[in-house]
């Protein structure tokens, strides 16, 4: 079904609700019982639901998202996370004009007791860096839905609001002021007699969920140009809806009609209420009537205003001796006024019984029993009679876990990376710090730097998980799938005397477990692994969650016990073990003394070695100036010799001005 014109849409609408007419007029008439408008003389459709509500939500589930399975995946371990505290954060945080989570998942299933269908949708708003997802309460009556006989079949779901015109300009600008606006939010035509009487003026506007297309579409019958608004789809969703299956608690196969509760029982109901009424007016009638002797007047109206133990002087006294009052006084009959009633108490109570069959609510659900029956007795009425609830406590526990990743979904698809990271306070890189770890990591490859704190960090910020590595994997719908598994803890306050009772027992179960197969263990003829897997079992039949499961899956093989000499051998083994680390260390020590004395020894004879190569070299260059100067005498007169002799005096400082630097710069090179 897709490229319809408004009209069409129109006459598509008009269909689904003549499809629902049965439905729809049931539940108005329903929720009149049960708010008492029509004055109901028993009512029993307000107890039941007041007693099967708490039954079936009475505290907001908890998210569980957990690895699906259970192999080293790190990531997968993180994504799990990741998940579960943005659920977390997003059904318990209240944000000011939008409905919380529990309110909803109430609302739901009292849509569901009553009118037999409950609706939530889930929406994404965003302000700035501000985002989140919150639910929306969908009234029952205003929610269409295509036909279909399979959820997976339904090609689109519409949405009846009623706008202002401040709503209706800002979603559809101009084409708002060719709308009408009418007092009261029902239909143009139904609306025409109540104007005038102090209702907003709203217009009515259907917003259109097709499936065939992707497409969000906005029509209104009292305008048919043509569309108020056209949008893409802005969710992302894989199912494209963005409310879950309807909450409904009468099961059936290929058919999506709901059913309210009450028609079940409704027969039964009315005739609890006729007998009701008819044991009002027996009551009623059951009056202390009659008529006295008038000549004993005045002395029985005195007994009458008189008290208890009152006794009245009487001028009568020869009447009263003849007859006394039971001559003088006759009385109206109601001893069959009285059996009447009996018979009908009798016949209401039957009748509540019947009802009470119809429905599963039991006398054990209400915490009625009797007190002559054994405890062996209550138990079995309480087993059986909570065994009719478990089917609708799956039902909501089912649309909550629905809705849930409905929410999980849209944040997955529009939450921002620094979203993701201030809701959950996980400490996992972002792309720009991981960008930046990369580079860190990759520069000190290339130059070959040795490791440094810097690099060290840089190397743990690539071993840890990322945003964006965690984010793709939730983005992905089938790795999501494949790697995560979402659930949730049940709806269902459990009493405290039955949570202790439970822990009383799986304690006794856990110690005569472990008084039977430690031994066993011990010699051998039980194998750890299977006696851990009778463990988990058992505890599998207590309600303690997947946490405790998983906690007790990592349970070890315990060593096998020693015998004393092995206790004792073992310690004299630590005790030489002990010892060898002790002479181990002080050979290590004597180890570094000796090899920085002989450092020091060595550093020693390599500068009296080059102290003797100087003087040597310095007595070879002198005794050479000491022969030059005698050839110098023999081959000049004074005066040259005078200014050869000082030339090689200046010759022979500056040699011995180099070798000293030269020694000195060699002296320090060694030191160092």
């Amino acid at each position: 079904m897709s490229e319809l014109t408004v009209t069409e849409w129109l006459e598509e609408i008009k269909d689904a609700k003549k499809r629902e007419k049965d439905f729809r007029k049931d539940g108005a008439e329903i929720l009149e019982i049960y708010s008492n408008k029509k004055q109901t003389p028993f009512n029993i459709l307000f107890s039941n639901t007041d007693t099967a509500l708490p039954a079936l939500f009475s505290e907001v589930p908890r998210p569980i998202v957990k690895r699906r399975y259970k192999d080293n995946d790190p990531m997968g371990k993180a994504v799990a996370e990741a998940a579960q505290r943005v659920l977390e954060y997003l059904i318990d945080t209240d944000v000011d004009d939008y409905d919380k989570f529990e309110c909803s998942m109430q609302d739901a299933t009292i849509d569901g007791l009553l009118p037999g269908r409950g609706v939530t949708s889930v929406k994404y708003e965003s302000e700035g860096d501000w985002e989140t997802v919150c639910t929306d309460s969908r009234k029952w009556d205003r929610v269409l839905f295509g036909y279909a006989t399979k959820w997976s079949k339904v090609p689109w779901v519409a949405y009846e609001e009623y706008l202002d015109k401040e709503e209706a300009t800002r979603l559809f600008e101009n084409k708002a002021n060719k709308l009408t606006f009418v007092e009261g939010e029902e239909d143009e035509e139904d609306n025409k007699e109540n104007k005038d009487q102090g209702y907003k003026r709203t217009t009515q506007v259907y917003q259109i969920w097709d499936k065939t297309d992707r497409k969000i579409k906005y029509i209104s019958p009292n305008y048919k140009e043509g569309f108020l608004r056209v949008d893409d789809d802005p969710l992302g969703l894989t199912g494209f809806f963005n409310c879950p299956k309807p909450l409904q608690f009468v099961a059936k196969s290929n058919d999506l009609l709901p059913t309210a509760l009450y028609t079940i029982y409704e027969e039964q109901a009315k005739e609890l209420n006729r007998i009701q009424r008819r044991l009002t007016r027996v009551i009623e009638a059951i009056k202390v009537r009659g008529c006295y002797n008038g000549a004993l007047g005045e002395e029985i109206e005195k007994i009458l205003k008189e008290d208890d133990n009152a006794l009245v002087p009487t001028d009568n006294a020869s009447a009263l001796m003849e007859g006394g009052f039971d001559k003088n006084i006759w009385l109206l009959p109601v001893s069959e006024l009285v059996t009447v009633a009996q018979q009908l108490m009798v016949a209401r109570e039957s009748c509540k019984i019947v009802i009470y069959e119809i429905t599963g609510i039991s006398d054990i659900v209400r915490g009625q029993s009797k007190a002559s029956e054994t405890l062996g007795a209550q138990k079995i009425k309480e087993a059986w009679g909570t065994m009719r609830l478990k089917r609708p406590q799956k039902e909501v526990q089912r649309y909550a876990l629905d809705t849930m990743r409905l929410m999980l979904d849209i944040a997955v698809k529009n939450f921002s990376e620094k979203t993701w990271a201030k809701m959950t306070g996980l400490p996992y890189s972002t792309a720009e710090e991981k960008a930046q770890a990369q580079k860190i990591v990759q520069i000190a490859q290339m130059q070959q730097l040795p490791p440094s704190p810097t690099v060290q960090q840089a190397q743990m910020v690539l071993q840890k998980p990322s945003w964006p590595d965690v984010l793709a994997i939730l983005k992905d719908n089938y790795s999501r799938s494949y790697r995560i598994d979402i659930e949730t803890n049940s709806t269902i306050d459990v009493e405290a005397t039955e949570d202790k009772q439970l822990v009383g027992e799986f304690m006794n179960a856990m110690a005569q477990f472990m008084n039977g197969m430690g031994p066993l263990i011990e010699k051998g003829v039980m194998p750890f692994p299977a006696a851990k897997a009778m463990m988990l079992a058992i505890v599998k039949r207590y309600r303690f969650g997947r946490d405790v499961e998983d906690e007790l899956s990592q349970m070890q093989e315990p060593k096998p016990q020693s015998s004393p000499e092995q206790e004792k051998a073992m310690k004299e083994f630590q005790q030489a073990q002990e010892r060898f680390k002790q002479e181990q260390q002080k050979f290590q020590q004597e180890k570094q003394q000796a090899q920085e004395q002989f450092m020091q020894e060595g550093n020693k004879l390599k500068i009296d070695k080059a102290q003797l190569d100087f003087v040597k070299k310095l007595a070879e260059m002198e005794q050479r100036h000491r022969e030059e100067i005698a050839n110098i005498k023999q081959n000049t007169n004074q005066m040259e010799m005078e200014a050869s002799l000082k030339a090689l005096l200046e010759r022979h400082k500056s040699d011995i001005r180099s070798m000293l630097d030269k020694q000195v710069a060699r002296m320090q090179k060694k030191a160092a």
